[in-house]
This record gives C-alpha cells, sequence and structure tokens, in this order.
C-alpha cells in the first residue's frame, strides 16, 4: 500500500476521520470490504493485467489521484467517488479520480457490494491497517439523497424547457418531495430514526418522478435501441416492437449478424461452408419478420452487424463456423504468432476476430453485407466492431505481445513493402509508426466501401460504432475514426457511451462533434440500463448529450430494459401523453 503514503496518509490512518454519527447505533448501517489493491498495476496486480484499469475478476479497487486521472475501468463493474468521507457520485466505469478523494471500483461479486452499500449520501473510508473499505450509511444520508435529487429537479426548471415540458406535473410531484422530506427532517429532530428514513425514501421517489416529467420530449430526435433477438414467432416479434414504440422508441438497432452467424438464412454463409443460419431460428425467417412488423408499426429497422467480431465459439467443437473453414482468416495476436490454430481475445469475451488486412475476408463481409441490403427493406445497418482488438495500452510492459494484426497475409504483405516483417518490429522502430498507419488503412478502406453499399439501397442509413477518445481508440484498437467523415460512406456514428460520467460524456461528444463537423449525425450508445445504473441517471445523460447538440440517442440494450426504465423514459422524455397523474 505503498500509494497510500504518496496519497498523504499512514497506513495506520484512515484516509479520513471516521464517520460522526449522533443517532441511535441501531440505525447506522455498516459493512466493510476487503481491499484488492490501491492504486493498481501490473507489479502490484499481477492477475489483473492486461484488464482495464488493471481490475480483476471479483476485485475491489481503490484508486487515488496517485494513480492518474481517470480510472479507465470498462462496463462490467460499479464504481463510487468519495470526497470528503461522503459517496458524491456513482457511476459504472472509467471514473474521474477527484484531487481530494479517491474511486472505490467493484467486479463481480465486489461490484454487488458497491451496489448494496455504496450510494451518493452514504459515506466510506479506507481503512489502511486493515486493507478495508468502510461503508457507512444513516438517516441522514437518505434525507441528503433526497435533497440532492430536488435540487436536481430544481435546476431542470431553470434551465429553458422546451414547449412540451409539463411544469404542472412537474410542480405536483416536487410538492410533495418537499412535503415528506421536511416530515424526515422533523423526526429526525425528534430522534425517530426509521420513520425518518422511510419518509427520506419516499422524498427521493417523488423527486425522481417530478424529474422524470420536468425534461421536455424532443419531437425530431433521433430514439434508438440495441436489440439482440429471442423471439421465435410473428406474434413474438410484434409485441416486442409494440413495447418498445410504447416507450417512445422507433429505431431499432437489430442484431442481426453476430458470433459469425445470421439470423437469417443466407446463401452467402452456405457458399462458405458455414452454417446459414443460427441454430435456434431454424425454419424462420425473423429478420423479414421485424421489418415487416416494424413498418407496419411505423418504426425503422435497423442491421447490427458485427464486422470483424467472429464470437466466441469453441471452434474445436464447431466445424461450420468460418474460422473453422478458414483459418488462415483469423486475426493474430503477436504473443500467439506461431500457433498454428485461431486463438481468440482474452480481453474480448474470449472472442475470435477476422483479419481486417486479408482481402477475401473484406470480400465476404460485403457479400454478406450486399446480401442484406439487396434482399432485405432494411432502414439502416450499424457497423460495429469495425476495428482491430483492444491492445494494452503502450505504458505496460507486455504491450508488444498484446497488440494485434500478426496474420501470414499482413506479415507478407507489409514486408513486401517495407522489406520489414513486422514481428520483429519495436516501438522505437522508425517502421513502427508505418505498421500502425498500414492496419488502420485496412479499417479505413472497408468503410471507405461502405458506399457500395448505398449504391444497392440509396436511402438506407449507414452509421459505425465508435470507442470515444480519438487518440487512445487509434492506439488501441486501429480505429482511426476522425477521418471516417471524410469519405461520404457512412451517415452517423453511434459512439459507445459507457459511463454515466456527465463530465466523460461532454468531453468525448464535443472531441466526435469537433472531428464530424456536421458531415454525419452523433447518436450517442447510452449504457445506464445495461450497467445497472438508476433510470434517473439516464435520463440525466440524454438531458446531457441533448445539450452538447447530440442529434439523438440509441440505448443498450433492450434485454435490460426494465419496467422502472420504461416508466422512466414513457414519463415525458420519449413521448407525450395527455393522461394526468394520480397522486397515492
Amino acid at each position: 500500500l505503498t500509494s497510500a503514503n504518496a496519497f498523504g496518509f499512514h497506513k495506520s490512518k484512515p484516509v479520513q476521520k471516521p464517520v460522526e454519527t449522533t443517532v441511535n447505533p441501531s440505525y447506522v448501517k455498516t459493512s466493510e470490504y476487503s481491499i484488492s489493491v490501491i492504486d493498481p498495476n501490473e507489479t502490484n496486480n499481477p492477475s489483473a493485467k492486461g484488464y482495464p484499469g488493471c481490475r480483476g475478476n471479483n476485485q475491489l479497487v481503490v484508486y487515488t489521484p496517485v494513480y492518474g486521472g481517470k480510472t479507465g475501468t470498462n462496463e462490467f463493474g460499479m464504481e463510487a467517488t468519495v470526497v470528503n468521507n461522503k459517496v458524491v457520485k456513482v457511476t459504472a466505469m472509467d471514473s474521474y479520480i477527484p484531487q481530494n478523494g479517491f474511486i472505490i471500483s467493484g467486479h463481480g461479486r465486489a461490484k454487488e457490494w458497491v451496489k448494496a452499500n455504496l450510494f451518493v449520501g452514504s459515506n466510506a473510508e479506507i481503512d489502511f491497517k486493515n486493507s478495508k473499505i468502510k461503508a457507512y450509511s444513516t438517516p441522514e444520508s437518505f434525507t441528503f439523497q433526497a435533497e440532492q435529487k430536488i435540487q436536481q429537479v430544481q435546476n431542470i426548471i431553470k434551465k429553458p424547457n422546451g414547449k412540451d415540458m409539463d411544469i404542472d406535473t412537474v410542480n405536483l410531484y416536487l410538492d410533495r418531495a418537499n412535503h415528506f422530506l421536511s416530515i424526515s427532517k422533523e423526526l429526525l429532530r425528534l430522534e425517530n430514526y426509521s420513520e425518518a428514513m422511510k419518509y427520506a425514501q419516499t422524498a427521493s421517489m417523488y423527486a425522481d418522478i417530478s424529474f422524470y416529467n420536468a425534461i421536455p420530449y424532443k419531437k425530431d430526435e433521433f430514439k434508438g435501441i440495441w436489440v439482440r433477438p429471442t423471439e421465435k414467432s410473428e406474434a413474438e416479434i410484434s409485441r416486442t416492437l409494440d413495447e418498445i414504440k410504447d416507450i417512445g422508441i422507433d429505431n431499432v438497432f437489430l442484431e442481426t449478424y453476430y458470433q459469425g452467424y445470421t439470423i437469417y438464412p443466407s446463401t452467402v454463409l452456405a457458399k462458405y461452408g458455414v452454417k446459414s443460419q443460427k441454430e435456434e431460428f431454424q425454419g424462420l425467417d425473423p429478420l423479414k419478420i421485424w421489418i415487416e412488423q416494424a413498418h407496419k408499426k411505423d418504426m425503422k429497422l435497423h442491421v447490427w452487424f458485427q464486422t470483424f467480431y467472429a464470437g466466441n465459439d469453441d471452434l474445436n467443437k464447431n466445424k461450420s463456423h468460418i474460422l473453422s473453414q478458414k483459418p488462415e482468416w483469423s486475426n493474430v495476436q503477436k504473443k500467439n504468432v506461431d500457433k498454428q490454430v485461431p486463438c481468440y481475445s482474452v480481453a474480448e469475451h474470449n472472442g475470435y476476430f477476422l483479419d481486417p488486412a486479408n482481402p477475401e475476408v473484406q470480400d465476404y463481409l460485403y457479400k454478406l453485407l450486399t446480401e442484406i441490403a439487396s434482399k432485405y427493406n432494411v432502414d439502416g445497418i450499424n457497423i460495429d466492431y469495425i476495428r482491430y482488438p483492444i491492445s494494452l495500452a503502450p505504458n505496460f510492459s507486455d504491450y508488444l505481445d498484446s497488440t494485434w494484426g500478426y496474420s501470414n497475409y499482413a506479415r507478407n504483405e507489409f514486408k513486401s513493402i517495407h522489406n520489414v516483417d513486422p514481428v520483429c518490429l519495436t516501438t522505437k522502430d522508425p517502421l513502427w509508426v508505418e505498421w500502425n498507419r498500414y492496419k488502420e488503412f485496412k479499417i479505413n478502406n472497408f468503410v471507405y466501401k461502405l458506399k457500395n453499399i448505398k449504391k444497392i439501397k440509396k436511402n438506407i442509413l449507414i452509421s459505425t460504432v465508435i470507442f470515444p477518445n480519438e487518440t487512445e481508440s487509434s492506439i488501441l484498437k486501429s480505429q482511426n475514426w476522425k477521418i471516417w467523415p471524410q469519405f461520404n460512406s457512412i451517415d452517423a456514428f453511434t459512439p459507445l457511451i459507457m459511463t454515466s460520467d456527465t463530465d466523460f460524456t461532454k468531453e468525448s461528444l464535443n472531441e466526435i462533434k469537433a472531428f464530424t463537423n456536421g458531415k454525419v449525425k452523433v447518436y450517442p450508445g447510452l449504457f445506464e440500463a445495461f450497467t445497472d445504473e438508476k433510470p434517473a441517471v439516464l435520463l440525466y445523460q440524454i438531458i446531457t448529450t441533448r445539450e452538447i447538440g447530440a442529434d439523438g440517442i440509441v440505448i443498450f440494450d433492450y434485454a435490460h430494459i426494465n419496467k422502472d426504465f420504461k416508466d422512466a423514459l414513457k414519463a415525458r422524455v420519449f413521448k407525450i401523453s395527455d393522461k394526468k397523474p394520480a397522486l397515492k
């Protein structure tokens, strides 16, 4: 725990003074959890080397300003920002580290503990002596949370609100929230802590409903959602579309080519010796039904297409997979360059990737896209995994071994141009830059040729999934999306905003809009439902994207949109309702 000393505290002392409580101890909820590591790196946390933020499976990690500006974690965790001993923010990933506080980040079992014990208004401290996080919540924690939510509504009311804001409904619920909060505070004064907490939680509930109604409906906003199909009949598909439309969403991004297979019967796959359709949809053409039903309901259907990602099937047990038929098409990581079989990416769900450098791979994928655009009346195609697999960051000692692109085809072609096998290159070699440009060119070439799909179906909307932070995306994934708007082959970006941190969202979208300069639409992909955030957090993200000037949003994903999210979106932000509230 050497970083603890660098943080300004001794190991035998907590980061801040213990929480001082004046309430009956029976109404103070406490919990503690062992810290896996503070300020992780490949030396002090070797088992997590290669994982985003160097946070491993089921680990609880603490990040202090010593670590850097952000945690760098992925969307499979939960993080609490602690300042002055109080939790001031809870997000899913890649949080900004406060200079006067720290981040508690959990994955797996540790994530569940964070979700259960840390919320805005609760307290947390680091016990360096026992290497534990101690969490505390009191009745005041709940009144603090209610006050924050009420203030959030008041901030929205002060902003220029669209004509569709129902201010009467907003004030109705806001008055209720303030009423129950005042009762809670009085009960606290009377030391009736149990009832005080109940009334504070009721105040928070009404504040949330007020907030849901405070965000104006925006008529011309693009409203989309990613969907992995499970429906096996026309009736089931129709019912799902009705539920999506009832939320106020009219653009469906249907996962159509994923894990190396199509949901529809594909003649292209059959010609390559690949199973022509995903097993669960045999005997049905679900894509055809989804399109027909969507159009009947005045909705649009976009094909969600996993380009270079080939899934994580066990190739030893599946001889009808494309990489079983064409193992030489596999993308190759440098550390596996001498192996004779395709190897998966540990950092990408143990999934295999196709080699973008191989023209046969690109031809294969274009045949699939052409088949879709020619055979089906789709409204759009969302090009996902338009990149190389992720590598470690350059500051890791194993960075070179973690990089990708070392297929025999790519090595031979690069060598024919530069007289050097890229396997022999190090980051200090002058040709290292050319090797990275070579890989970026292969991705760019695929994006450029998407204009051929637009020739088949002129009104089709071509969108591409990108990662925020152009520099990082280019270095770690060979995805240099900043130049794609120049190709005139795509119509929109769907950047993945996997964290609910509004500062990160603003920073990312401002960068993207600066590069696009109005040449493509920007539909941020929001992950609050997937990352177990609260509905109010998703709505606040929608506010943020609107303020930045995004053209709409796409939600990830339908499988994680529960009733609470549906109710929040239907209240006002995604649709106008004439139904008046009935208070209980």
